[in-house]
């Protein structure tokens, strides 16, 4: 049975506001809680690990269910403003570092890894999702969040004028600017299809368990979609319409077999 004010405590410790953000906060508890009662294990006792975590907006909540939490990003602003926070908070069962997804080892096994809107944004996924696999043991469980490649909200991206312009290195050199990188600041440089997913990380033996989708149409509507009317309505559009025109996905898997793979 469901502890309402441990979730609620949950979604409180976040800084986000968005409803589709919200949803995403409830399907990690949910796949939190279940492994907990899975395996018969007290959220304390849970290790859990953060992959790309941002200034802590899901940090925080890991934090609040009393979790041994590790948390690494490669960008260190983030980093140094998310230990200043932790700091500041007294939160006493979180350590941030800054590391590389591709090379990140602390020689530590998890219950939990979670990479939330990560994969779309790594030059090679498949080294990337092998290196923090390797973190793993028999049983744990991995949570993906990642964009539909053809979903609403990545196409209206993609035929988004300014993303083009932003990117146009001519216009860039005349600007003065450093020219853009595939794979550099938050652009995606992935484009997924559900099977395509499932295929890189069945490669290395996790095994999907349970999966929920986003947001979907109305997302296109970048401000609105951030009102709580249309923001709610939107999330329970997804629920009902076919997994294709959801604006992004959520995934757990589970580590069937060995973890020790090798990266590079």
């Amino acid at each position: 049975m469901r502890d309402q004010s441990r979730l609620s405590n949950f979604i409180s410790a976040t800084a986000y506001t968005d409803p589709v953000d919200i949803k995403k906060l409830r399907f990690i508890y949910s796949a939190i809680e279940r492994y907990a009662g899975s395996k018969g294990k007290e959220f304390e006792k849970l290790h859990v690990l953060e992959v790309a975590c941002g200034k802590g907006g899901i940090t925080f909540p890991l934090a609040s269910l009393g979790c041994d939490v590790t948390a690494f990003d490669i960008d260190e602003n983030a980093v140094e403003f998310l230990q200043a926070q932790v700091k500041n908070r007294r939160v006493g069962n979180v350590t941030v570092t800054v590391d590389n997804g591709y090379t990140f080892d602390d020689g530590k096994d998890y219950d939990i890894v979670v990479a939330s809107e990560v994969f779309e944004h790594v030059l090679e996924p498949s080294r990337f999702a092998g290196n923090i696999t390797r973190r793993m043991m028999e049983g744990s469980y991995l949570i993906v969040t990642t964009p539909n490649g053809y979903g609403p909200w990545e196409m209206k991206n993609r035929m988004d004028i300014r993303t083009r312009l932003r990117n146009w290195n001519a216009l860039r050199h005349l600007l003065g600017k450093t020219p853009y990188i595939k794979g550099s600041g938050d652009g995606h440089c992935q484009v997924y299809t559900k099977r395509r997913l499932l295929n890189l990380f069945s490669t290395f033996s996790l095994g999907l368990i349970g999966s929920a989708k986003s947001d979907s149409l109305l997302t296109i509507f970048s401000q609105l979609r951030r009102s709580t009317l249309v923001g709610n309505l939107d999330i329970k559009l997804a629920d009902i319409l076919p997994y294709w025109l959801a604006s992004g996905w959520y995934f757990i898997f589970e580590l069937r077999g060995s973890n020790k793979f090798t990266a590079g």
